[in-house]
């Protein structure tokens, strides 16, 4: 029984903490989010295959240095890790866009952690959040991330014009 009420607990904080994170790293990486949000919205399936490329790239490679005794742990978990740093900053954006849509004239803390409560319970709802609505943000967001923090301040995707 204590063990379920400490998951709990743990999966509560964690969710919470979660929530914190989308809304503060726009405060801290604001031409990274920003960047990271205009190639979420302007092409959202590029950035879900880049997501997914580079996801399944580096799930393999951590994958085999996980086989190779304590350091290759360690090298594997770092590189897992930075994948979710990754992923943090691509779907801050997408908490972002979200927030946007949702609440159009709302701006600050409260709305930005409802926004991100609402997208992290879309993605608890059993079986459909957490197979399809969650992996699809998640590679989104991965994606994004990739785009935005490899793509240089003054270049240009080739699709886009300047008017």
């Amino acid at each position: 029984m204590a063990e379920g009420l400490q998951i709990i607990i743990i999966i509560l904080f964690s969710w919470g903490t979660l929530a914190a994170l989308l809304v503060l790293l726009p405060a801290l990486l604001p031409g990274r989010i920003t960047r990271a949000q205009q190639v979420a919205q302007n092409s959202p399936g590029r950035s879900f295959v880049i997501g997914l490329v580079n996801f399944l790239f580096f799930g393999v490679v951590a994958t085999i240095f996980a086989q190779g005794g304590d350091l290759g742990g360690l090298i594997a978990l770092i590189i897992l890790l930075a994948l979710a740093a990754v992923t943090a900053v691509g779907f801050s954006a997408l908490n972002q866009i979200i927030q946007a849509r949702l609440y159009p004239n709302g701006e600050g803390v409260r709305v930005g952690l409802k926004t991100a409560v609402l997208l992290i319970a879309g993605g608890l709802v059993p079986l459909l959040g957490w197979f399809v609505v969650t992996p699809i943000l998640l590679l989104i967001g991965l994606g994004a991330g990739i785009i935005a923090l490899v793509r240089r301040k003054g270049s240009a995707a080739p699709h886009e014009t300047f008017g």
